[in-house]
């Protein structure tokens, strides 16, 4: 049963692709790096101006063009007008770097880095509007997610997580930007990191030290079904945003 019902959202999820106003296209003249990080758009052809940018964040294993066929960004972008940005990770498994230093540090280089320089190039080439940046993403897209949120506060105007991880959790020390392998962080992705919310906050907030401006709204969504990051990650997460900013808790719904 669970089977068929994946097929036919699947095959919904196909017709509504074929149905878009515009297609996926590389961005090949984006070369600004400081990884290699490919950088995926769309814009549909009703864009607003300026349009309101998204950042979907594809996780493990999976690629720009999976993101895009796999989740319903394009189709709403068609509906209200924005664009839609969808990273590569340059990793052989797809994850992205959230362990080094210099891509949790602000303007410190790594995935992170190369992701707000494709913003930068959607405001300069696409129409974006700089003041509407938002980000999603799921699993080591959600973790993203968190970092550009903790590191690039001035950009991110807010998130949506799918089963990520608190800011700075998974850092491990050794590694460095551009690893082929990005570090794995067990002991986080498990749920056995344990911080208070200050503890937390001062970690992100560290990222980006002197920065008193605001901190982008998140929304976190965490699938029971999920087995890969264990909901025992709920509560830390949910500290390191309340200890960034004061949080106001909307309601939690288990799925």
């Amino acid at each position: 049963m669970l089977f068929l019902s994946t097929v036919a959202s699947l095959l919904a999820l196909t017709s509504l692709s074929n149905a878009l106003s515009s297609s996926l296209q590389q961005v090949t003249g984006f070369n600004s790096g400081p990884t290699a990080a490919g950088m995926y758009i769309y814009v549909p052809t009703n864009k607003a101006s300026p349009a309101p940018i998204i950042l979907a964040i594809h996780y493990c294993t999976g690629t720009a063009n999976a993101y895009f066929s796999n989740t319903l960004y394009a189709q709403y972008a068609d509906t209200y007008g924005y664009i839609v940005i969808y990273p590569n990770s340059p990793s052989p498994g797809g994850c992205w770097d959230v362990s080094s230093t210099a891509s949790l540090t602000h303007n410190g280089g790594g995935d992170s880095q190369t992701i707000i320089n494709m913003v930068q190039y959607a405001v300069q080439h696409y129409g974006g509007d700089a003041n509407r940046v938002f980000a999603t993403g799921s699993s080591s897209g959600a973790m993203m997610t968190n970092v550009l949120a903790g590191a690039y506060p001035d950009v991110i105007k807010a998130g949506s997580v799918y089963s990520g991880v608190p800011d700075g959790c998974f850092y491990v020390a050794g590694t460095t930007a551009g690893m082929q392998t990005p570090g794995w962080n067990s002991q986080c992705a498990n749920g056995q990191l344990v911080e208070t919310a200050q503890q937390w906050g001062n970690l992100a907030r560290s990222y980006y030290p002197g920065y008193t401006g605001s901190r982008p709204k998140m929304l976190m969504y965490f699938p029971h079904f999920f087995h890969v990051i264990p909901l025992s990650t709920y509560q830390p997460l949910t500290f390191s945003i309340a200890g960034m900013a004061p949080l106001t808790l909307l309601s939690t719904t288990r799925t």
